[in-house]
């Protein structure tokens, strides 16, 4: 059976209706915490300088450490606003710069509280290190985990958002929910179109919209007076099965975000979890050092 081909005509460039959103906070963010780790990284030299064995344990190095863990304590208000607090001020897309530039910020600064020990020098590892100090290199490969997964995590959000607009806008209808709705209507009309219509014509439309024959394949034999609606039905077929793919991608996009997700909260509550403890141990140590009993 031969279809009737239409004449390719020349379309307008599509308008752009989906974006992925920019924030201005991010610049902002970013030169909070770079000035935050260019002040503590002034203090770190000037105390290399002065202290002839720094480590973790002495001033100013251990101020790092306290320094390093309010700033975890910032970062973890993301999930506050995102989840429970929504009441606090700004948007949750503006604390999640917070949460991404001062979550590097920090670690930075744990480097410099361990005077890069364990990670530029003495490559030493062993069971009883990660006990050592009230778990201190616990907490720093906990908050290293963190962190990592937090910049697999924006990266990964980034490109799910680019992914979405994409397809948003190229297949001319939207976002998931829309894509949805056009594929439900689509098969109401196909539907319509194989009212009293042979079994070759509603087998091949059902087979398609269900996806058990691929779509274009060769089209059934059909009567002569069948022919007109079936053109239309391959028009409507055409639309579905690009919007099928859009939808596949836009679904792939919020899977791996997803999957992500349930890989890095987890990670999360542990890992706040153990820098916590590490941290609370050794301010305790220090107002204990400062009231004078220790």
């Amino acid at each position: 059976m031969a279809l009737a081909t239409k004449q390719p005509s020349t379309q307008q460039p599509m308008r752009r209706i989906w974006k992925t959103p920019h924030s201005k906070v991010l610049w902002f963010w970013l030169a909070v915490s770079l000035l935050i780790y260019g002040v503590v990284s002034v203090w770190y030299f000037m105390g290399l300088k002065t202290q002839q064995y720094p480590s973790p344990y002495v001033d100013p190095f251990r101020l790092f450490g306290i320094a390093s863990y309010a700033l975890v304590l910032v970062v973890a208000a993301y999930s506050l606003r995102r989840r429970f607090v929504r009441g606090l001020p700004w948007k949750v897309q503006d604390w999640l710069w917070v949460h991404t530039w001062l979550g590097i910020a920090s670690l930075l600064i744990a480097f410099e509280h361990e005077n890069y020990m364990y990670i530029l020098n003495n490559f030493y590892y062993s069971t009883g290190i990660f006990i050592e100090g009230l778990g201190g290199m616990s907490a720093l490969i906990s908050l290293i985990l963190l962190v990592l997964s937090g910049i697999v995590g924006r990266l990964l959000d980034i490109w799910q958002a680019r992914v979405i607009a994409y397809e948003a806008n190229s297949n001319g209808i939207g976002i998931e929910q829309a894509v949805d709705e056009r594929l439900h209507a689509i098969g109401l009309t196909i539907e319509r179109l194989s009212a009293g219509k042979t079994d070759a014509f509603k087998d091949y439309c059902t087979q398609v919209i269900n996806g058990t024959r691929a779509f274009p394949s060769r089209p059934p034999t059909l009567a002569v007076q069948e022919l007109s609606d079936f053109q239309r039905a391959w028009d409507i077929l055409t639309e579905h099965a690009q919007l099928v793919q859009s939808l596949r991608r836009q679904q792939r996009a919020h899977l791996i975000i997803l999957a992500w997700r349930y890989i890095h909260i987890p990670l999360a509550i542990v890992g706040f979890f153990i820098i916590s403890v590490h941290s609370l141990l050794e301010i305790g140590k220090l107002i204990l050092q400062l009231t004078g009993h220790m």
